[in-house]
């Protein structure tokens, strides 16, 4: 009875620790996803940087304003984006959300270029 008591007891250990090792695959797409996020973080990082070295640029009077203004606002652009992408904040209902502010901004826009409408 020892024996057989002691046998399901090592044999449930065997299975308690070589369960992971058999899902591998769930753990590889959480890891993946992980990597993913660090690498649109440093690229993010990376951007800061730019619009640093931008900054400082512009203050020492290397750029116009015109330059860094362009620059700054592609540089904050692509930074947005990637935070997008970081956050998983692109989702199709989000983005239908936007498509309709677009929609109303330029309706708006085009009746105020019309002139009255009384």
């Amino acid at each position: 009875m020892a024996v057989t008591l002691g046998t399901l007891l090592a044999i449930l250990c065997v299975a308690v620790i070589a369960y992971p090792l058999f899902r591998k695959n769930r753990y590889r797409m959480v890891s993946e996803s992980f990597v993913t996020r660090e690498k649109l973080r440093a690229e993010r990082l990376r951007i800061y940087r730019k619009i640093n070295d931008l900054e400082s640029d512009y203050t020492s009077g290397d750029l116009t304003e015109d330059d860094y203004q362009r620059q700054r606002d592609q540089l904050r652009h692509a930074a947005a984006q990637l935070l997008m992408q970081e956050t998983g904040a692109g989702s199709a209902r989000e983005r239908d959300i936007e498509e309709e502010i677009a929609q109303l901004r330029n309706q708006s826009s085009e009746s105020l270029e019309g002139g009255d409408t009384v």
